[in-house]
């Protein structure tokens, strides 16, 4: 079935009965917004759980959604879920907070998105923009959701994009960039195919430029199919190349990856992504300044992030590498004697067949698994990967870590996998990981 419908933009929604679906940061945010503009809602949660003060939940709940003449949805809410599928065959007027604000600041929005490397991508075109003298401000996926300070008073607004928030976009912003595309979310999204087109809807509604990786592979060939009129650019049509440790741009120099913060020949791709979105939103950018500010971007938390520790040992914090070619890239970009790789956490079953093609053959690489994905992955993997350890949960794994590695060596952790089987989140698990280190003594 398709999930597209018409649009619903904020003046639309004056004098209606609106409902925000989701009582999370993106829902909270949605209340205040709208509360601002005059149109008050009602927010509303559905499931088993015990609703947050003031929040609808149970058979009010789903009353107040049937009888909506609104309904702005959480992004973490399934197109897939029973409530939403039935919703949707009643014809009810589903929009969301990010569709609702890009519509109304398209003209000055650059959005990313991707499997991976949105999150980097986003911010370095941010950093990238004030470094070139432009005032810009960071939102969306990234943990800040868009409203009325993003994008009043600034030249760009830039926004990462999920593939929960593109699915329900029916605008696409001036300038909008994709960095990969691979499975993931696949129960959410109710297969490959439906990832992909939800997350390719960022391009469907007439962006003026569409940032690719290269004009080959699966990305381009999609991407080509519903751009439209789009402009579509890559880097090496700008003379921005990209080796295994260097960035140059033509004419205006280069940057070493050894010279910079950011770990892995991946992260130098996305800054070229980067370099030609703010090219392309801005003409006349100067090129010298702008790799200038790819030289003093810091990288963000969790996107192998090395952290402190006391032992002697590198601990490295890839938490939210929650997908398997996530984690093959982060092996590429670590070098170390010897290397302890813990992964695993809540099952999705997306395939592992890229992480085990990666780890073929690496006798420095032992890899610790943990939770049900990492017990899936150390069956698959047997006879494949050389160095696999089972542990009995996260806590046993980085124990385990530590018994195979030494001072000079290094703990990874990029899990390939959600938290939710022992953490709320990433950032939780994450801060298990850094106690760890920080608590760690020489062995």
């Amino acid at each position: 079935m398709s999930w597209r419908r018409s649009p619903v933009r904020f003046e639309d929604l004056a004098g209606k009965r609106v409902v925000i679906w989701g009582a999370g940061r993106e829902g909270r945010a949605a209340h205040a917004e709208l509360a601002g503009r005059g149109v008050p809602s009602t927010i509303v949660v559905t499931g088993s759980g015990t609703p947050p003060e003031g929040v609808l939940g149970g058979d009010a709940a789903w009353a107040a959604l049937t009888e909506a003449d609104a309904i702005v949805k959480s992004p973490g809410i399934p197109h897939t879920s029973p409530e939403y599928v039935a919703l949707s065959e009643k014809g009810a007027a589903i929009t969301s907070l990010t569709d609702l604000w890009l519509s109304e600041n398209r003209d000055k929005v650059i959005a990313v998105t991707g499997t991976k490397g949105k999150s980097t991508t986003s911010a370095l075109v941010q950093h990238i923009l004030r470094g070139t003298g432009h005032t810009a401000e960071l939102a969306g996926n990234i943990g800040i959701p868009v409203g009325p300070r993003v994008g009043d008073d600034v030249d760009c607004a830039v926004t990462e994009i999920s593939s929960y928030q593109a699915a329900e976009l029916s605008a696409s912003p001036r300038v909008a960039v994709l960095t990969s595309l691979y499975p993931e979310h696949l129960p959410w999204h109710g297969g490959y195919d439906r990832y992909v087109a939800d997350k390719l809807n960022l391009l469907a509604h007439g962006p003026e430029t569409i940032v690719l990786p290269a004009h080959t592979g699966e990305l381009a060939e999609r991407a080509r199919g519903i751009a439209g009129d789009a402009r579509i650019v890559v880097p090496a049509d700008l003379g921005i190349r990209v080796t295994d440790d260097e960035l140059a741009w033509e004419g205006a120099g280069s940057v070493a990856l050894a010279d910079i913060a950011l770990v892995g020949s991946h992260n130098l791709a996305n800054a070229a992504l980067a370099l030609a979105a703010v090219d392309a939103y801005a003409p006349g950018l100067d090129r010298a300044a702008a790799l200038a500010a790819v030289a003093d971007f810091s990288p963000l938390a969790h996107r192998l992030e090395v952290v402190p520790s006391t032992d002697g040992r590198t601990w490295i914090d890839d938490s939210l590498a929650t997908a398997p070619q996530a984690v093959a890239a982060a092996l590429t970009s670590v070098s170390a004697p010897r290397l302890a790789l813990v992964m695993g956490g809540a099952e999705r079953d997306l395939p592992f067949d890229a992480l085990i093609d990666a780890l073929a053959g690496r006798d420095d690489v032992t890899v610790v698994c943990t939770g049900p994905a990492g017990s899936r992955f150390a069956r698959d993997a047997e006879g494949r990967v050389p160095r696999l350890r089972t542990a009995a949960g996260f806590r046993d794994a980085l124990e385990v870590a530590r018994t195979v590695t030494g001072a000079g060596d290094t703990i990874l952790l990029s899990p390939g996998a959600p938290s939710f089987d022992e953490f709320t989140d990433y950032e939780a698990r994450a801060a298990a990981f850094r106690q760890a280190a920080s608590d760690s003594t020489p062995h």
